[in-house]
């Protein structure tokens, strides 16, 4: 065998992370005979159940509470995360190669107020943070230790802009060798996987795809609600929004856009990631975030980005098509420089796509296949994992060590850490 790569992320449903490594898993064990691929998930977790039937992948069973290793010689490869919350079933020797992806904005940063309704408040408010920091010199100071040993061993990198700035502000650090691995989509030459049409029709088909949680709903709802604002400016269009996603947040969604009477909205719930194409293939223009921008650029819809707030929009928010985002940014929280007062943007977006809806169909499946196709991405994936030089024995153990705020907080809750 050339090499061995090993997934880790136990889950149970098809969400982004698992999604997006059993697609590379396959991707690579495909096409590269020769390195041995194996993942580590649930018994019929969301990678177990998606990987092909191929003699170079090997499934390793997650358990809860049971002790589980990579294979001897792999490379490791986990989302990037604050190393106290290592997994305590997950055990490794001290020469396991490691690697890490950051494929969250909040992936490294520590919740300073580990407490129900508290935890998201230093996540929101910078200025906070900064106050509640001063109490733990020693945890930031480790972590931002911890976030430099990785990098520089080639150990991590990030998936675009906003999660290493947001890394670099909330942990005090200045990224000089800003490294980028950007996460793909799948992509088959031999299907259609493109938009044909080169106008709208009457009804104009909008589209969401992802999660109804804190930190995407509020933005939805905002987009949803501008959208109704200015469909009276589209005379004889007919505006039909459709909601593929669920989560805490759908019961506040529906309630916050009840009165958008210039937009049919339909909720359609949870779809299983196989039927997603088929759902997207129906849709005229997609609103999104993360990797589900992207499931609508792979097929030329026109996308318009979307970007997470833990709290209710103010002000005249910014929106931009996907092809015109900087440094793979799928989204990063919004800041005041998302806001220009009286600004037209979603107005102006909209006249250029309904016009011009071959040139921006065709604009944004160049980007994808320029920046997040498979197996471009699959290529640089490859050579990053294998210029690797951290491995675990260059961790401190003193790096694995929870605050103590954050063990009270576990025994209040009867969860011993």
């Amino acid at each position: 065998m050339k090499g061995s790569l090993c997934f880790f992320f136990p889950y149970h449903e098809d969400s982004g992370v698992p999604v997006l490594f059993y697609r590379l898993a396959n991707a690579i064990a495909a096409s590269n005979p020769d390195i041995q691929v194996s993942v580590i998930d649930f018994e019929n977790g969301s990678m177990w159940r998606n990987l092909i039937d191929l003699p170079n992948i090997n499934k390793v069973k997650f358990e809860v509470n049971e002790p589980v290793s990579p294979p001897y010689g792999s490379v490791l490869i986990m989302q990037s995360l604050v190393p106290y919350y290592w997994p305590k079933e997950l055990i490794i020797k001290p020469d396991q190669r490691l690697f890490f992806w950051n494929l969250h904005p909040h992936n490294l940063i520590p919740s300073l107020l580990p407490l129900p309704l508290l935890r998201d408040l230093t996540m929101n408010n910078y200025d906070l943070f900064k106050i509640v920091a001063k109490f733990y010199p020693k945890l930031l100071r480790k972590l931002k230790q911890f976030v430099e040993i990785l990098l520089s061993n080639n150990g991590l990198y990030f998936m675009d802009k906003s999660n290493l700035e947001l890394s670099e502000k909330y942990l005090y650090l200045k990224i000089i060798n800003r490294q980028f691995l950007p996460v793909p989509a799948d992509f088959v030459n031999n299907e259609v996987n493109y938009k044909t049409k080169t106008q709208l029709n009457e009804i104009v088909k909008f589209g969401w795809i992802g999660r109804l949680c804190d930190f995407k709903s509020y933005i939805l709802i905002y987009a949803i609600q501008c959208l109704n604002n200015i469909a009276s400016n589209f005379e004889g269009r007919k505006f039909q929004f459709y909601i593929v996603g669920s989560g805490s947040m759908e019961s506040y969604i529906k309630r916050a856009v009840s009165k958008c009477d210039s937009i049919e909205i339909i909720y359609l719930g949870y779809l299983p990631h196989k039927q997603i194409d088929d759902f997207l293939k129906g849709v005229d223009i997609l609103f999104a975030m993360g990797t589900s921008a992207l499931e609508g650029a792979k097929l030329g819809i026109p996308t318009i980005l979307l970007d997470p707030i833990l709290k209710k929009v103010k002000g005249d928010y910014v929106f931009r098509m996907l092809q015109d985002t900087e440094e793979y940014d799928l989204g990063h929280f919004i800041t005041n420089k998302d806001f220009i007062q009286n600004n037209t943007s979603l107005n102006d977006l909209l006249v250029n796509i309904f016009q011009n809806y071959e040139t921006v169909s065709n604009d944004v499946l160049t980007y994808f296949l320029s920046n997040h196709h498979l197996e471009k991405v699959k290529d640089s994936f490859l050579e990053k994992t294998a210029n690797t030089t951290l491995t675990y024995s260059k961790l401190r153990a003193d790096f694995f060590e929870k605050p103590k705020l954050l063990e009270i907080y576990n025994l209040v809750r009867g969860l011993k850490s």
